[in-house]
């Protein structure tokens, strides 16, 4: 077969491919998994329901649902590497209110670059038309792996330094975390010496309140500041108290083996008295350094 003859099966074949695609229920999704193919170099297309964000993560799984957020754990088609989508439910779409506090995370997110904060990498836009934030894929928080194991005493120190240094870059540029807690510790690799502060949801500016963005009562019952669960301004010493609650968590089961210097830094960061603990991270660090 010569080359003009090649080139002629080609483009009838192309033009046969096209009818297809156009003749299919879903256009769009077929034409996605062919490309898929071709930058794949495979014989055939994905799997029928491959859904493509961007034309460039195709959707693996939901990783997690509630009733405000969805996280999808995506592919990058030319690399491979796993992903992370958080979004808002199918169903809440439409909401302006959960839309709006996913855009205002991304806005924050991305404005923070540190070792010890979980990345937002991009602000994606689905198909459907719902917000989503692009991050690495972490497999495991904190709050997973203490339901398997006590953390050791130099797991516990390294997991509060991670968490400090994270807030304080936070705190320098101005913002208020508001949700420090297990949950929100991010373990790359599965890696507790590797420990991440993310989610960035109910983070705030200093002096603002959540009630600005129409919630009334936010963060984690068993780790916030009593002044934050009232509605009060947003401050740093805030995250310092849930800081020290996390310590407190993270130490019980080391019955008599203790290290003074943290039973002195959770009495320090949740005393009553706000003004009597260390007012930033910066601070809560070098209370914690000096008892070493």
């Amino acid at each position: 077969m010569s080359g003009a003859d090649k080139d002629r099966e080609i483009s009838d074949r192309f033009s046969q491919l096209l009818t297809a695609i156009r003749a299919s229920q879903h256009p769009q999704d077929v034409t996605d998994r062919i490309r898929d193919a071709l930058d794949r170099k495979s014989d055939r297309p994905s799997d029928e329901g491959t859904v493509f964000i961007d034309g460039s993560f195709a959707v693996d799984a939901v990783a997690y649902e509630s009733e405000t957020t969805q996280i999808l754990q995506v592919r990058q088609r030319d690399l491979g590497d796993c992903f992370a989508v958080k979004t808002v439910p199918v169903s809440r779409r439409d909401d302006p209110v959960l839309v709006h506090r996913l855009r205002r995370e991304a806005k924050i997110g991305l404005g923070l670059r540190h070792p010890c904060l979980q990345e937002i990498s991009a602000l994606l836009r689905l198909r459907d038309g719902r917000p989503g934030l692009l991050q690495p894929w972490v497999p495991s928080t904190l709050a997973a792996l203490l339901k398997t194991r006590q953390p050791s005493l130099d797991e516990i120190s390294r997991v509060l330094h991670r968490v400090l240094r994270g807030l304080s870059v936070m705190h320098d540029a101005g913002y208020v975390h508001c949700d420090v807690s297990p949950s929100n510790i991010m373990l790359p690799e599965n890696d507790i010496m590797k420990a991440r502060l993310g989610d960035f949801g109910i983070t705030l500016q200093k002096g603002k309140r959540h009630a600005d963005l129409g919630i009334a009562v936010a963060g984690s019952p068993e780790f916030s500041a009593p002044e934050q669960l009232a509605g009060a301004p947003a401050h740093a010493v805030h995250d310092i108290y849930a800081a020290g609650r996390l310590a407190e968590r993270l130490l019980a089961g080391h019955h008599g083996e203790e290290r003074p210097a943290l039973i002195r830094f959770i009495h320090a960061c949740t005393r009553n008295e706000a003004t009597t603990c260390p007012q930033n991270a910066d601070d809560a660090i070098n209370f914690l350094e000096s008892g070493r």
